[in-house]
């Protein structure tokens, strides 16, 4: 069970230096996709509804190394985050959906939702709605839109995340 979490801390550190070096040269109007973010939300949004401690601990190490990887004061994306986490888990549970548990409509409006407020929360990234802003979405989008399906597979085949 411990070997899951290591994996999830390794592949978040993975992304962040993804993130912060590769896309850094093949940005989109000068955004880079924020795929710590995209894969926090991709944990959070296929966990169990009842595992409020693993929504914690993504929150945790995904704003570490967003914090750590950022100019911003350490533990502003972990506060952040933990508050995303739980806003996914009570909207998810409003909108239970009987035929399949984990609908696309869903799933893209939430992710576009929280991350504009991320976005918009974070004292360092000074956002506007300029182009930067829209590029850095629909960065993100591409990003969300194909780790959700590749999720959903694992999901279906495996049915636990």
């Amino acid at each position: 069970m411990w070997f899951k979490y290591l994996i999830i801390i390794l592949l978040l550190y993975f992304f962040a230096l993804l993130q912060n070096s590769f896309f850094a040269h093949f940005n989109l109007f000068g955004a880079v996709p924020n795929l710590v973010f995209v894969f926090f939300f991709l944990l959070v949004f296929f966990e169990k509804p009842d595992k409020n401690l693993r929504v914690i601990f993504y929150a945790i190490i995904a704003g570490l190394f967003l914090d750590v990887f950022s100019c911003a004061y350490l533990g502003a994306s972990i506060i952040l985050l933990i508050i995303i986490g739980f806003l996914i888990k009570k909207i998810q549970s409003l909108l239970k959906e009987k035929k399949d548990k984990h609908p696309f409509v869903y799933f893209l409006s939430l992710f576009l939702i929280l991350l504009v407020i991320y976005d918009l929360l974070m004292p360092h990234l000074d956002m506007s709605f300029g182009i930067y802003f829209f590029g850095r979405m629909i960065y993100s989008l591409l990003f969300a839109t194909a780790g959700f399906h590749v999720c959903k597979k694992i999901v279906k085949k495996d049915n636990v995340i």
